[in-house]
């Protein structure tokens, strides 16, 4: 026989405690104006719980896609014979996926679920026992009521006090570890490897982050490693590699510390490097990869406005391959900074090491590219067509 009611006359607490007590075997569902949650037990133990199936599909999908655990490609094979078969998720991603990289996937699922279920004040509940529940023990092993409980039950206490600290979950942030201009320049440093996921801390960000001093802990380098070139908080709580509310901790600090930033999002067309080398050397290399990348980049969003320029004269199209001439010594200057914590004394700097090629500090007249470096800031410029200081310059200012 069924057990149903109202959450406000018998709490969730009550209810998953005597169903332990009782060792009961079936599945309770939760339900309010907006949501439905299912939690299944076996013998008194919570093996699975569950919210909407929409809800569900996107945060598999996104933490799988986010931290390269599989591929696109990979994925939405996976989905089609989930759509046309009708197998579950967790059956079909065991042939992708490691045995622990599943089990952590379900978990996660299952924990934050009854977490989310802690906090409800109103809404429904009904209990189906069942005789026996077919499952693999093996990727859904049993979890113990009253340590979700103690745990859970805190994070509820603790969930109105930390996104008070935040801003709005759907505030866009992204990393503010490049410089002032990390959305314009925004590189992916996450390391990738085939179905294992990256490893942020072999990613060029995470040396300049221990260059600065700044030391992150696991939950934030799961942050920094799904962030990409930015995601709202709440997409966040999805993609990140981690339970919910770790994250929304994650994300305050990295906040307080100036290693996330609140931006606007911006629709355009990002570059894009995996890095995984684990020493200095590499680092170095890959940085200037980099480098050579965005240049190469810079020319393709270009030729749309070259060609325009060309119908105006030679001299606009000069004008405009000058600011570009300017914004790939723009980058190579903060990709010196980050690395040897400090500005180049000056432009032939990034010629000796490697950073540029020494035909990038010549401007399309002919005449060398011009730079002011203060403490912290720096200034470059152009004298433009008549090569008067005073007259037609394009400049490029950055602090």
């Amino acid at each position: 026989m069924a057990l149903k009611g109202s959450l406000e006359d018998f709490s969730i607490v009550n209810i998953l405690q005597m169903i332990k007590l009782e060792s009961k075997t079936g599945r309770l569902a939760l339900s309010d104006d907006a949501d439905t949650l299912k939690i299944t037990f076996d013998e008194g133990s919570i093996i699975y719980a569950e919210g909407t199936a929409a809800k569900d599909e996107y945060r598999i999908q996104a933490t799988l896609l986010a931290n390269t655990l599989i591929g696109a490609q990979e994925w939405n094979a996976i989905r089609q014979e989930h759509e046309e078969r009708l197998k579950p998720y967790w059956e079909l991603l065991s042939k992708a996926l490691s045995p622990q990289t599943l089990i952590e996937l379900i978990q996660r699922q299952t924990i934050d679920t009854v977490y989310h279920a802690l906090r409800w004040k109103k809404g429904s509940y009904e209990f189906e026992p069942m005789n026996k529940i077919k499952y693999n023990p093996k990727v859904m092993p049993k979890m113990d009521v009253d340590g979700l409980l103690m745990e859970g039950c805190r994070i509820a206490d603790e969930w109105t006090r930390v996104t008070k600290a935040l801003p709005p979950l759907d505030t866009f942030v992204v990393k503010n570890i490049m410089g002032e201009n990390d959305e314009e320049d925004a590189i992916t440093t996450r390391a990738q490897g085939s179905g294992g996921g990256g490893d942020y801390r072999s990613s060029l960000e995470y040396e300049i982050l221990t260059a600065r001093g700044i030391q992150v802990n696991n939950a934030q380098v799961a942050v920094l490693s799904a962030m990409g070139q930015g995601l709202t908080i709440r997409e966040l709580m999805d993609h990140a590699r981690q339970g919910h509310f770790a994250t929304l901790e994650a994300v305050q600090a990295l906040l307080q510390i100036g290693v996330l930033k609140i931006a606007e999002r911006k629709d355009k067309k990002r570059i894009a490097a995996d890095h995984t080398g684990t020493s200095a050397q590499l680092v170095v290399v890959l940085a200037l990869a980099l480098i050579l990348a965005a240049g190469a980049y810079w020319q393709y969003l270009s030729w749309p406005a070259d060609a325009a320029a060309r119908a105006g004269g030679v001299t606009a199209l000069k004008k405009i391959q000058a600011g570009e001439g300017l914004s790939k010594i723009a980058y190579a200057i903060r990709i010196h900074l980050a690395l040897a914590g400090a500005m180049p004394k000056r432009l032939d700097n990034l010629v000796e090491s490697g950073a540029l090629e020494p035909r990038d500090l010549t401007d399309p007249w002919g005449a060398p590219y011009q730079a002011v470096f203060e403490e912290g800031r720096f200034a470059l410029f152009s004298t433009g067509p008549d090569v008067v200081l005073n007259t037609d310059n394009i400049y490029y200012t950055a602090e």
